[in-house]
């Protein structure tokens, strides 16, 4: 069991639920549908925990970003997800990242340091997209010069990869026929758009 980490501010999001809690966990049916490697190529993946009153696995779809064997999560919500509380009593864990299931090893990140270096991870590709972002979950400017006084104040979760045999299962593929399907329906529209679009254009 890992410690419990409080953190320094409480989130200024609010918790999702209803709509928006359906909404986050969209990319869970996409992954049922075979489509995981598109995720993973913008940096969502499937955490796995083992649920700590149930036993049974939980899956989350969440942003990641990977430095070698070492993968970061952030939460937007400070210590009270679901997934953070199954990771503080059982760090044992499995990321699916698209197609591929690794076992992997919770770590609450507590050392500013290594939570600058994370959070740089996430803002390099877009620095003022994540800058709004995570100016919203702390409710502090967030930007390249605040950022080193800041980064103790965000909730991160580093998973050390290892060569385990995952102790979870991967999300169930039960909607595999469905990608094909959606793909095929969609190269069917765009067919009819373009014949369409020529067929007015002669006229």
């Amino acid at each position: 069991m890992l410690p419990v980490e409080s953190p320094a501010r409480q989130p200024a999001i609010p918790y999702p639920d209803g709509a928006l809690r359906a909404l986050l966990r969209a990319p869970l049916l996409l992954y049922r549908m075979g489509l995981g490697d598109l995720l993973n190529a913008i940096h969502i993946m499937v955490l796995v925990t083992r649920g700590r009153k149930s036993g049974q696995p939980r899956y989350t779809p969440i942003e990641y970003r990977r430095h070698g064997s070492k993968i970061y999560v952030v939460s937007g919500w400070g210590a009270r997800p679901q997934w953070y509380k199954n990771l503080l009593h059982d760090p044992q864990a499995a990321v699916q990242m698209g197609s591929r299931l690794r076992a992997a090893r919770a770590q609450i990140v507590t050392d500013p340091a290594e939570s600058l270096r994370a959070l740089y991870l996430f803002r390099r590709t877009a620095p003022s997209r994540y800058d709004a972002v995570l100016s919203f979950v702390i409710e502090s400017s967030v930007n390249a010069r605040t950022l080193p006084n800041l980064s103790g104040q965000f909730t991160i979760v580093r998973l050390d990869l290892t060569p385990d045999e995952p102790p979870l299962p991967g999300l169930p593929g039960s909607l595999l026929w469905l990608g094909p399907l959606l793909l095929a329906g969609g190269v069917g529209m765009i067919a009819l758009f373009v014949a369409a679009s020529r067929r007015k254009s002669e006229g």
